[in-house]
């Protein structure tokens, strides 16, 4: 109803079901980022209001509001918990409270999904019409067990963790270049795009490779294309296409014209993965900004792509500098050099046989 990762709080009254949350929160620390959702409390409306580090935005109209509003709201968040008095989820968590067995009865029929039933101690008996709606899966927990409670929530969330794909981008005109730097074969036999895709799915990713609108195959020796929907974007437009195809996705984006990307330096950022954040990305020590094309992008990246491109931008890297990204640098930059023309193919392929003079 708000986020993939989701539990609306009943049974008791308001306060206690915050400062459940709260418990989690702080057993969460920095590992999540979660969101407690709530009624407004107020008997009069005053507005919108909201805080963004020292700024605070204020507005005595308020906006139209729906449920795709809630859902767009949460992308950066990493799971949401409801205060069951006021709002339903699609899972609960369900706190015992004999003084609010009637309230809770009432909404007897928002208790879909049970996931945990925090009981005040173990000869407390379990409400009839709570027991009929428990399922194998439902955790039972005393109150003196809420250690072990945040435990099961917070491996729940990191159970959570969207599926990592990767999209090779294959689909730019090389016009620098003379000739497409997709079919270039630095290593083996294989074209670089091939060569990438098969070191993704080493590493157990599904690969994706990136082409133009007008390409005219649905894969490429088995590996599926993702044809551009925005089209004339590069890769701006091709990560948004890939989002498209599979927005519940995180996508490890790589370009094409990398000749010494290694199995070892994608591992590394997969192992690094800040999936709380917005996207995982290296840069080099002595480079101003990380490189946007060999980068890891969360799910919460669609809505921040599109919304950079309402405010006129079609940049990657004006994303990732602007947004809550985990930069891994290093010393030897070659994992992130890239090869754009004939000058530079030559000299890549040199080094490349002195490194392997096979």
């Amino acid at each position: 109803m708000y986020h993939r990762c989701e539990w609306a709080i009943y049974g008791t009254g308001c306060s206690k079901i915050e400062s459940l949350f709260q418990g989690i929160a702080a057993a969460a620390g920095d590992r999540f980022r979660l969101t407690y959702i709530d009624a407004d409390h107020k008997l009069e409306s005053s507005g919108m209001h909201a805080q963004v580090n020292e700024k605070i935005f204020s507005s005595k109209s308020t906006s139209l509001w729906n449920s795709f509003d809630d859902k767009l709201s949460l992308f950066p968040t990493d799971a949401v918990f409801i205060n069951g008095n006021h709002y339903p989820a699609s899972r609960q968590i369900v706190l015992l409270d004999p003084e609010k067995k009637d309230s809770l009865e009432r909404r007897k029929d928002q208790l879909t999904k049970i996931h945990i039933l925090i009981k005040e101690n173990e000869e407390e008996e379990v409400f009839d019409f709570v027991k009929e709606r428990m399922t194998e899966e439902t955790q039972v927990f005393t109150q003196s067990q809420m250690a072990s409670v945040h435990d099961v929530i917070l491996k729940d969330i990191e159970s959570n963790v969207p599926e990592l794909k990767a999209l090779i981008l294959a689909g730019g005109k090389s016009q620098r270049m003379g000739q497409d730097k997709s079919q270039l074969v630095y290593q083996g036999e294989q074209p670089q795009e091939l060569y990438i895709a098969e070191l993704c799915q080493s590493l157990g990713l599904k690969a994706y490779i990136s082409k133009g609108v007008d390409f005219d195959h649905e894969n490429i020796s088995g590996i599926p294309v993702i044809k551009d929907r925005l089209t004339d974007m590069g890769p701006f437009g091709a990560i948004i296409s890939a989002f498209m195809h599979d927005p519940d996705a995180a996508w490890l984006v790589v370009a094409c014209d990398l000749p010494f990307i290694t199995t070892e330096s994608l591992d590394f950022l997969i192992d690094q993965r800040y999936t709380s954040g917005l996207a995982t990305a290296y840069k080099a020590d002595h480079r101003p900004f990380p490189e946007p094309l060999i980068t890891i992008y969360e799910p919460k990246a669609y809505n921040r792509f599109l919304s950079f491109l309402s405010l006129g931008y079609s940049c990657p890297r004006k994303v990732i500098i602007n947004s809550d990204v985990r930069v891994l640098e290093v010393d030897d930059d070659s994992v992130i050099h890239n090869v754009n023309t004939p000058e530079q193919l030559e000299e890549a392929t040199e080094r490349l046989k002195k490194h392997n003079p096979k």
